[in-house]
């Protein structure tokens, strides 16, 4: 019972643990993302599993592979975007985005 027990919790972590691994920034992310002048250190401290596997998405999309241009753009518009939340978050300690005034919401094209 207990070897049955201990097969089944190093299965599942040889399965999950391939899983877990694409959520992650590559050094060939990183690389690219050196070649737009993004430095490693300063702005990918902090960025979330969710952030990383968009940034990750987008860096190796297939359909940007033979436009290198509009790669750059997205990628850019996409750590662009991920700063501002950050900031927005640093300057309005304690709330979440939900609880923005109609205001301060701005409309997507």
């Amino acid at each position: 019972m207990k070897r049955c027990i201990l097969l089944g919790i190093v299965g599942g972590l040889g399965i999950a643990t391939p899983a877990l691994a694409r959520f992650y920034l590559t050094e060939s992310d990183f690389a690219y993302l050196a070649t737009l002048d993004f430095e490693k250190p300063t702005i990918f401290l902090n960025l979330g599993p969710k952030e990383e596997a968009t940034l990750h998405a987008e860096i190796n999309d297939q359909k940007t592979e033979k436009s290198p241009s509009d790669r750059a753009r997205i990628v850019t518009d996409t750590l662009t975007e991920f700063l501002n939340h950050r900031r927005w978050e640093q300057t309005h300690p304690g709330q979440i985005w939900g609880d923005r005034p109609n205001g301060d919401r701005r409309e997507r094209d």
